[in-house]
């Protein structure tokens, strides 16, 4: 479990110094924010969705961002499932950027294949820090007061329609409410379900 207080509190902090991160401005543009508000380059790279199965990744020295070169050519007219995705893959390396530079600089990190190699042989850190990272960017792109909101909202409907709390171990119930908000906050549905899990909203039954 990542460390949740430490990773939220960096997001929050991050929302208050940067006005294009508010709640107000959903869904967040990443682009935007790391392109100008951080003044990271954007670089296409065409190889790295085939090769590394990432949409994103950040620069070993934190001077910019390679993109998947497919998916930048097509920014203005790729489809809502390839921008919520990229959205979500900014949002990761901003994560590592904010929380783990300190710790790629000590291990002098020279490139891609460097980090990859370093990751994995550092006994399970490669998965901490990529669930941290995770982390980061579901607070980021989901901010906590708009989905309680959105979630009480729902909450009497529910109990008229279904009984009093019945519905509350219902998944596939869970699952649609969760597609429903996704396109507010511009994710994929499982997104808003792990924050549902996270914030303790409407934990899953499993």
């Amino acid at each position: 479990m990542p460390d949740d207080p430490r990773i939220w509190s960096k997001v929050e902090e991050l929302r208050e110094r940067f006005p294009c991160l508010r709640s107000d401005k959903l869904p967040l543009d990443l682009i935007i924010f790391v392109d100008l508000d951080l003044r990271l380059d954007l670089i296409p790279d065409d190889g790295l969705s085939r090769e590394f199965g990432a949409d994103a990744a950040i620069k070993s020295d934190f001077t910019g961002i390679y993109v998947d070169g497919e998916t930048f050519d097509m920014i203005d007219s790729a489809p809502e499932w390839r921008l919520n995705r990229l959205r979500f893959s900014l949002a990761h390396e901003v994560g590592h950027l904010f929380l783990h530079r300190e710790v790629f600089e000590q291990a002098d990190i020279r490139d891609i294949d460097h980090y990859l190699a370093w990751l994995n042989e550092h006994g399970g850190r490669k998965y901490q820090l990529e669930r941290e990272a995770n982390e980061f960017a579901g607070r980021l792109l989901v901010p906590v007061e708009i989905l309680r909101g959105c979630f009480d909202l729902m909450q009497p409907i529910f109990d008229t329609t279904f009984g009093r709390h019945a519905w509350i171990n219902d998944d596939a119930l869970r699952t649609k409410a969760a597609e429903r908000l996704a396109p507010r906050f511009g994710v994929h549905w499982k997104t808003i379900a792990t924050r549902f899990d996270r914030e303790g909203i409407w934990p899953s039954p499993y």
